[in-house]
């Protein structure tokens, strides 16, 4: 079942960044700064290079790179599946639709800058930064933690009009956020296998509002933070009914999270080819 206690006010999420690998970059290192307890990277260019070498280097590294992402894809032939919705893409958008009765459904989604990763592997990119810096040795590792959690609009047409929501997903250590295995209920497996460090996903709904076109400026929103809860209880039973709770909310992050990775494979192999010509 959907977040029931809203909140006031979530912070939103920290800056994150990709971390599929962790192989030594080669023209640059990245060391860790604290500011107001953020890490923001640097360049700290080794030596000077001319346009040739520097393309020659980063395609060679690009080689190496593609491949260990390729290896970390977890679903590299077939896309996870959204149960109840046909899905259409085209680039980094992705629109899921579903036709009950006289009402149709429609989300969407885009998968730019949503992937996000855990504190705990924030913290030991970080201490490997270190380690570097000391001169230790850290074993090269692809991340089994990140994820994509998209932001996502839900339309629903009925009777010529349209309701529509704004969702995000609550902040993955938002402590109202089981983990898995803690009971029956919640034995959800994530593409049929079970990890330990894997948690329930949940959503909430940040606006709302009923137009008759698209839903742009002109469009008066509600916002969910300021409104009745009990309203808000009831407008998350709509979703549910729709076939929009907790589990697809689990089952949106697998498919976005594995959708993401093709186009952040596909944009490594433009950047080869453009190094190239």
């Amino acid at each position: 079942m959907a977040f029931r206690n809203l909140t006031r006010g979530l912070f939103q999420l920290v800056t994150h960044r990709r971390l599929y690998s962790s192989i030594s970059r080669q023209i640059f290192t990245r060391k860790p700064i604290a500011v107001n307890q953020r890490f923001l990277p640097f360049r700290s260019f080794s030596s000077v290079q001319t346009n040739d070498d520097a393309y020659k280097d980063l395609s060679r590294f690009l080689e190496k790179e593609i491949q260990l992402e390729k290896s970390a894809q977890k679903h590299p032939s077939k896309l996870p599946n959204i149960q109840g919705f046909e899905v259409q893409t085209k680039g980094p958008e992705v629109t899921l639709t579903r036709q009950s009765g006289n009402e149709k459904v429609t989300i969407i989604f885009n998968v730019t800058s949503t992937v996000n990763a855990t504190d705990s592997d924030q913290e030991a990119d970080l201490d490997a930064a270190g380690q570097q810096q000391l001169g230790g040795e850290t074993a090269s590792q692809p991340s089994s933690q990140l994820k994509s959690r998209p932001t996502f609009t839900v339309d629903i047409n009925r009777g010529g009009q349209t309701l529509s929501f704004l969702c995000s997903y609550l902040p993955q250590d938002y402590p109202h956020t089981p983990d898995l295995g803690q009971s029956a209920e919640n034995d959800y497996q994530r593409g049929g296998k079970n990890n330990e460090n894997d948690q329930l996903e949940d959503f909430q709904i940040d606006e709302f509002a009923i137009h008759d076109g698209e839903w742009n400026e002109k469009v008066y929103s509600a916002d969910c933070a300021v409104i009745d809860g009990e309203l808000y209880d009831k407008l998350l039973n709509i979703l549910e009914e729709h076939g929009i709770g907790e589990e697809f909310a689990n089952q949106l992050i697998d498919y976005s999270t594995a959708y993401e990775h093709r186009q952040y494979i596909g944009l490594l192999e433009k950047l080869q080819q453009f190094t190239k010509k």
